[in-house]
């Protein structure tokens, strides 16, 4: 029987980025980026939702599906039409990846310090935590409208380190996406994948590989 991953004992702070590695959910995101693009009359490849879509912030995933440059207005409006469509599609179905709730009590009786960042914007943040119960858990929540870059730019693992008090290397990053992976190496930091919606090929460069938060030990 292969054994769980361990967390590092020497880590100081656990960053958890949100959709696909907190909550089963990217399904949930396809169907409404399919649902929207075709209310838009915009069709993309499988392969072109995935380059275009998957782990990038909403500013870039929208000027890439649209083709051009698009005001601040805009991008506002189009990523509430959106973000609207998923939590309707998803709020009666809303699941944790397995084993999440316990690992994050562990961590924070063990004093790991706990944050999130993530694209996901403060509206479907606020409505994962409180379906999770897991409101007032994390020390610091970043999100999109905290940072310039997307990922696979590693500002914001690096700012969330800095709001925690820690350095880079004392950090364990857990993503689920290329840009993600990509973003948490960036930062200096471990980083374990999470392989809900991408296979351990896609994310090669993590540290360690689990299928869900039952698969590790603290």
């Amino acid at each position: 029987m292969k054994k769980p991953v361990v967390f590092p004992p020497s880590a100081k702070a656990a960053i958890f980025d949100m959709d696909g590695t907190m909550i089963k959910n990217m399904e949930f995101h396809k169907q409404a980026w399919q649902k929207y693009l075709e209310l838009h009359d915009i069709h993309l490849s499988e392969d072109k939702f995935q380059q275009n879509i998957s782990g990038k912030k909403n500013d870039q995933i929208f000027e890439l599906v649209f083709g051009r440059k698009l005001t601040v207005k805009e991008l506002e409006k189009y990523s509430e039409e959106k973000e609207a469509i998923y939590r309707d599609l998803y709020a009666n179905l809303i699941t944790e990846v397995a084993g999440l709730t316990n690992f994050v009590h562990s961590l924070q009786a063990k004093s790991i310090k706990l944050a999130i960042a993530t694209t996901a914007p403060a509206g479907n943040r606020n409505f994962a935590l409180k379906a999770l119960k897991l409101k007032g858990m994390f020390e610091v929540i970043l999100g999109d409208e905290h940072v310039s870059h997307g990922k696979p730019h590693p500002e914001i693992f690096l700012n969330t380190a800095q709001a925690l008090g820690v350095t880079p290397e004392d950090c364990v990053v857990f993503e689920d996406s290329p840009p993600g992976v990509q973003a948490g190496k960036a930062a200096g930091m471990q980083v374990i994948a999470l392989l809900t919606s991408h296979t351990a090929q896609e994310l090669s460069g993590a540290d360690y590989y689990i299928n869900d938060f039952t698969k590790i030990q603290v």
